[in-house]
């Protein structure tokens, strides 16, 4: 190997690591979610009216602008994808990744306080993640210069998501935003999938210790350990396919839907290794599979219209 060859590939190891911000931001959100859930089942607070984590301790610690550059300084793509995955942990019910992302993108959106999210186009439709909560904010344009800040549109709702808490509508709601931002939205949705299938994975290997069946732990039967070990290759996977998308612009889209489609994989053997348990609302485990739905249907839709 060429020295020029040598320091390419040094530097492409040492770029697939997050940056110290990235690094930090993400012990600090891993710390927030242990802190407010206790990592109690995701089906004790994911439908609570008030989250265990409120927006305004969001706001004061800064969340919202974690992703911001100021000079060519701040967050990469890659610390997004650490700090998304450790959110997506926690599967909490609050707008932080939306507006994380409307704040990296918009100065008018940095200039408000409370939380700020986005239309996507998706088939005909918009989907507007949190369209629901109370007191957010709708910005217009994401990447460009100019846009605008506007009050959620109210009373052309067609449907809602109660798992992403967001508004669908037929009306002519989209921002509008650059093939990079869209890219980064796709990589965040992913991420966010990713840290909720490794959510999932614990949980299930927690349970199959704790579950006994002929006199013992179902864990210990060798067809559920070669299925959990499926899910762990297929965490692994998700993770190694946002590192490459993060760092390659171009395989942005295509590393987040395989990402997706792991974590997807997960919950389905989650859902198995849970046996009937795994099907009732008061398990949870629906909560962060529903999610990583609507993350692969907004990564498809994303690629349609900037791929």
């Amino acid at each position: 190997m060429s020295t020029d060859q040598l320091e390419v590939t040094m530097r492409h190891s040492m770029n697939t690591m997050p940056t110290e911000i990235g690094q930090m931001g993400a012990e600090g959100i891993r710390d927030l979610v242990k802190r407010a859930t206790a990592l109690a089942p995701i089906a004790t607070y994911a439908e609570q009216s008030e989250p265990p984590v409120s927006w305004a301790s969001i706001a004061s610690a800064g969340w919202d602008l974690a992703g911001v550059v100021e000079d060519g300084e701040g967050a990469t793509s890659r610390d997004l994808v650490s700090m998304a995955r450790e959110w997506g942990y926690g599967c909490i019910p609050q707008p932080l990744l939306p507006t994380l992302l409307a704040k990296r993108h918009s100065a008018v959106a940095r200039e408000c306080d409370g939380p700020v999210t986005f239309a996507l186009a998706l088939g005909g439709q918009s989907l507007i993640p949190f369209g629901t909560v109370d007191g957010i904010s709708f910005v217009t344009t994401l990447g460009d210069n100019g846009g605008t800040l506007m009050s959620m549109p109210r009373g052309e709702q067609d449907g809602v998501d109660l798992v992403a808490r967001g508004v669908r509508t037929s009306a002519e709601v989209t921002t509008s935003m650059t093939e990079g931002v869209a890219k980064e939205v796709a990589l965040v949705f992913a991420a966010e999938a990713l840290g909720g299938a490794e959510r999932l994975l614990a949980d299930s290997i927690e349970f199959v210790k704790q579950r006994t069946q002929f006199g013992r732990p179902v864990g210990s039967f060798q067809a559920v350990k070669h299925k959990l070990a499926n899910a762990a290759v297929a965490v692994e996977s998700a993770e190694t396919a946002l590192i490459w998308g993060s760092q390659r612009s171009e395989e942005a889209f295509r590393s987040a839907m395989f990402a997706i489609d792991k974590c997807i994989d997960v919950a389905e053997i989650a859902t198995q290794t849970h046996g009937g348990l795994g099907f009732t609302w008061e398990v949870g485990l629906h909560f962060p599979f529903r999610k990583f739905l609507v993350a692969a249907h907004v990564a498809a839709g994303l690629e349609t219209v900037h791929g």
